[in-house]
């Protein structure tokens, strides 16, 4: 199962308020990215396929913190 950092957008002066996911994938020499989503699990999921699976390659979770100010 794929692991996240989830410490990794914490600032001292402002708060991670979410996170947002996606997957990002490539198939053949074209890249590919899921939406972006807060549901981890199922980029989780499709992580997991992706990576298991024989067509894709290159197959990574980015995260992207959203902070308020």
């Amino acid at each position: 199962m794929a692991k996240a950092d989830t410490d990794a957008a914490k600032s001292d002066t402002a708060p991670a308020q979410a996170s947002l996911w996606r997957l990002r994938y490539h198939v053949g020499d074209l890249e590919h990215y899921t939406e972006w989503t807060a549901d981890f699990p199922s980029i989780e999921n499709y992580y997991d396929q992706y990576h298991h699976g024989d067509h894709a390659h290159d197959v990574a979770i980015e995260r992207r913190a959203v902070i308020e100010t």
